[in-house]
């Protein structure tokens, strides 16, 4: 059974939000986005539902100001949405444990099929009459009302057949590994010898402990001083006392197993305990994993599928590992919702799984990439000829009245679709989906954004803001301006991304407007720059919006445009320490263009000189360009609104 949707209302900085999910979910993001707390929506509002009082704490209403309190809160609500992901996906035995509170949705690719679904809505709330916050458990059907008959005991046979499990960030291997611990206890007890094989275990311990006190005189002495608590107590019994070096029972034998790990390069063993916090990180998944595996379905039922809800579980591993653990984890026979903060860790992850987290003032938003978008419509038959003509493109629902659209609508398709719906009470929604259909992403967009974002800076999505600009460079030099402005681009969580080297302008400013990552960018005033501009309007961005979001450099690139404003005596330096040798024209005039262009044989060399030769001067910000000044202070602003 997959969660394929949960919709939040009123907790904590999650005021409204509608979150599709996968089988394997990334959420990613700053500290304090929001990830964490989602992450207490599926354990509390799925874990916790046993309780006659609210399992919410006063701290976990969202609240409007200082002045306001979780009392005056509208309450939280949550509605957690399971379907099947394809039609007859769950097993007939779900259907029938379940009965009514399934309900059957419309199949999207096939009118003739539905999927089975399952609607069900949690509210909190204080309420005045019982002076204290009351819980609501309740099945919905899909118009959003209450489901008649749909009764209490549905809620835990819900809960047998997706339990929830939260492993957080700080994972203590002790708390995973004791024997009264949720996994390894249980692995534990569900431990069954034969009884013959028991007999004959606890005789082999009996004589190695024989043989162990034997071989110590001490051992014998303490013995026969411990027996004389027979001649005080009179307790008339042979052999009272003796000494347990080891365990007699199986199992307490069983209850002190521990786990042991080699260290590398050592033929030594140590506890999972002694081992290094990556070690015991791993261990505490692989436990899990082994827990699916083995006991899960044998404590609840054959039909159970676990959620996962896992929080940075790259913590303390390196790169590789951060990169290998995510591969595996894909593969958990489970749902997963993961949070982390690792590059390495989404590298090869499907880039539609990803859930961008962004604080906006007092809200968390979340976005995602798209690969269709759809709309309610009013179907009538110039419609249905269109979608029938144009394939796969455009798919229409004639019950569910819906029309989905899997690629960008071009100007010819969407000019037929507008003539359709003109002055009709559809002809904004026609409008809205034009534009929503041009953030759909291609699979050679996706093939892009892979090669260019996600496999070489894939840092960049986990930034509050982008600073485009076209090279190295750039790169190197406005790094050293922001500092030198006080204005540290790391501080602020801005990634410059050096497009001309990593793909192309659009893909990154195409992610930018879906994923809602503020942007600026800075190009050169060539014929690249102007085809960076049309690219950019493409994106149905407005003359005003790409005024406002692109400063064209006054010059034909970069370096030139330094050569104009301050920077002629370094890059002369610059040009001397390389063999280069530029002589002022009559009027003491150096050819700049001419300087840049010696400049330009090493780009990322020379600017690196230029900033070592600028921090030798010990210069401050008055070196800065006012043109590259004012772009920083924007960029900045606008990545910390």
């Amino acid at each position: 059974m997959l969660l394929k949707r949960v919709k939040i209302n009123n907790f904590r900085s999650l005021k409204n939000v509608d979150i599709p999910l996968t089988s394997n979910t990334f959420l990613i993001g700053e500290n304090n986005s929001g990830k964490t707390a989602f992450l207490d929506v599926l354990r509390i509002g799925l874990g916790k539902l046993s309780r006659k009082s609210s399992p919410f704490e006063e701290y976990d209403y969202f609240i409007e100001n200082e002045v306001s309190g979780p009392r005056d809160s509208e309450g939280i609500s949550i509605e957690f949405t399971f379907q099947e992901e394809k039609p007859e996906d769950w097993d007939v035995k779900i259907t029938q444990i379940l009965g009514e509170i399934v309900q059957l949705a419309p199949f999207e690719d096939n009118e003739a099929e539905a999927l089975n679904t399952i609607v069900l809505k949690v509210v909190s709330k204080f309420d005045n009459d019982a002076n204290d916050f009351i819980l609501e458990s309740k099945f919905m059907n899909l118009s959003g009302q209450e489901l008649a008959g749909a009764n209490s005991r549905k809620i835990f046979d819900l809960q047998q057949l997706s339990p929830i499990f939260y492993l957080q960030a700080l994972r203590d291997i002790r708390d995973f590994f004791s024997p009264n611990s949720q996994f390894w206890g249980k692995f534990l007890r569900k431990i069954n010898i034969p009884s013959e094989k028991v007999e004959s275990i606890q005789e082999s311990l009996l004589t190695i402990n024989n043989e162990l006190i034997s071989s110590d005189d001490n051992l014998e002495k303490v013995i026969s001083s411990l027996e004389n608590i027979q001649n005080v107590l009179a307790l008339n019994s042979q052999d009272m006392v003796s000494i347990n070096a080891l365990p007699f029972r199986t199992w307490d034998i069983l209850s002190k197993a521990q786990v042991v790990m080699k260290g590398k390069g050592t033929d030594v063993t140590f506890p999972l305990d002694r081992h290094g916090q990556g070690t015991q990180s791993l261990a505490t998944l692989f436990l899990f994993q082994a827990y699916i595996d083995i006991i899960l379905k044998s404590t609840l039922t054959n039909e159970s599928e676990a959620i996962l809800a896992l929080e940075e579980p790259e913590a303390h591993l390196h790169p590789q590992a951060s990169r290998s653990l995510a591969n595996k984890l894909t593969m958990l026979n489970c749902q997963k919702i993961i949070s982390t903060h690792s590059p390495y860790f989404i590298q090869n992850a499907n880039l539609f799984d990803l859930r961008v987290f962004r604080k906006i003032g007092k809200e968390t938003k979340v976005f995602f990439l798209k690969q269709y978008v759809s709309v309610e419509i009013e179907i009538q038959p110039a419609l249905v000829k269109f979608c029938t003509a144009k394939g796969p493109k455009f798919h229409l629902n004639s019950l569910s009245n819906k029309l989905t659209v899997r690629e960008a609508i071009s100007s010819h398709e969407a000019s037929g679709l507008k003539g359709m719906y003109a002055n009709s009470p559809y002809e904004s929604t026609i409008n809205d989906l034009i534009i929503e259909s041009q953030t759909i992403i291609s699979k050679d967009e996706e093939n892009k954004l892979y090669t260019y974002i996600q496999r070489t800076r894939g840092e960049i999505l986990f930034a509050r803001g982008w600073l485009l600009a076209e090279g190295q460079t750039e790169y190197i030099v406005l790094n050293y301006f922001a500092d030198l402005l006080g204005l540290s681009l790391d501080e602020n969580g801005i990634s410059i991304i050096d497009y001309q080297n990593n793909g192309s302008p659009g893909a990154f400013v195409k992610v930018a407007k879906i994923l809602n990552y503020p942007w600026y960018l800075l190009s050169d005033n060539d014929a690249q720059g102007e085809g960076t501009l049309e690219q950019l309007k493409k994106l149905n961005y407005t003359e005003e919006e790409i005024d406002a979001l692109t400063t064209l450099l006054p010059h034909i690139d970069f370096e030139t445009y330094l050569a104009n404003e301050g920077f002629t005596e370094e890059y002369l330096q610059i040009a001397s320490e390389n063999g280069f040798e530029i002589l002022p024209d009559d009027l003491g005039i150096v050819d700049k263009r001419e300087l840049a262009l010696i400049i330009q044989k090493d780009k990322v060399g020379n600017a690196r000189r230029l900033v070592d030769i600028l921090k030798g001067k010990n210069s401050d910000n008055s070196r800065v360009p006012e043109l590259i000044k004012t772009m920083i202070e924007r960029c900045v602003s606008s990545a910390n609104e």
